[in-house]
């Protein structure tokens, strides 16, 4: 790899120095990790919807809120999906949730009752499963950008429109992830900029190997909650 995805990165000043390669690309649109997505999410649906079920309920009977919660996303050949989530947030005007600081840094957002305890464990992720099986999703690609963020990239510290084409363009190429490269490295700690270059890092880089090295610190980053926010 041309840069550590180990190291948080700093700004997004190389943000266009990473391309998808040939066998990158093969791989991310390929049956090898194609069966790895429908074998893990199999697995994951076995053994985590019953506790979605559980954690819904729970929702219904303290929060007395839907306990889906349903949002457009910026999914594969950028088409938009949408993404299901258990319903952790009070409710928020996504119009103040688009306001350029709010991408930029992204807040604090009030939880409910019980979405702290969700959200810490990665509960409310579960669902994506589903959206794995399908093939709307993998286990690993890019986390999916809110449909309503779009029109605020461009604006953001050290963004122009060229470097937004490259980068929805190259990730556009790959299937969003329920786990991602910026996701073990930080998570909910990093800027916007930063999780968008270790997209981009990780659709050049991709392959069986890494994507098995990303699972294992999913689960690792999941148990110690580090970055979750």
């Amino acid at each position: 790899m041309k840069k550590s995805s180990v190291d948080v990165i700093k700004g997004i000043t190389l943000l266009e120095t990473y391309d998808i390669t040939p066998s990158s690309y093969a791989y991310l649109n390929g049956k090898v990790k194609r069966t790895l997505d429908i074998l893990g999410s199999i697995i994951g649906i076995i053994f985590g919807f019953p506790i979605v079920m559980v954690a819904a309920l729970i929702i219904k009977v303290i929060d007395k809120i839907p306990a889906i919660f349903a949002q457009k996303r910026l999914g594969y050949h950028g088409r938009e999906f949408t993404l299901y989530k258990l319903w952790t947030l009070k409710l928020i005007d996504s119009r103040d949730l688009a306001r350029l600081e709010n991408i930029q840094n992204k807040p604090d957002y009030e939880t409910t009752r019980t979405g702290w305890l969700w959200r810490v464990t990665s509960i409310d992720e579960i669902l994506q499963f589903w959206l794995v099986l399908k093939g709307e999703m993998s286990l690993i690609g890019h986390r999916p950008m809110p449909m309503y963020y779009l029109e605020y990239l461009a604006q953001i510290e050290g963004m122009d429109k060229r470097k937004l084409e490259h980068y929805l363009n190259i990730v556009s190429s790959y299937k969003p992830g329920m786990s991602s490269l910026s996701s073990v490295n930080g998570r909910g700690d990093l800027t916007i900029q930063q999780k968008m270059e270790y997209d981009l890092i990780y659709a050049q880089n991709a392959s069986l190997g890494l994507d098995i090295r990303l699972l294992i610190r999913t689960f690792i980053a999941v148990f110690t909650r580090k970055g979750a926010k």
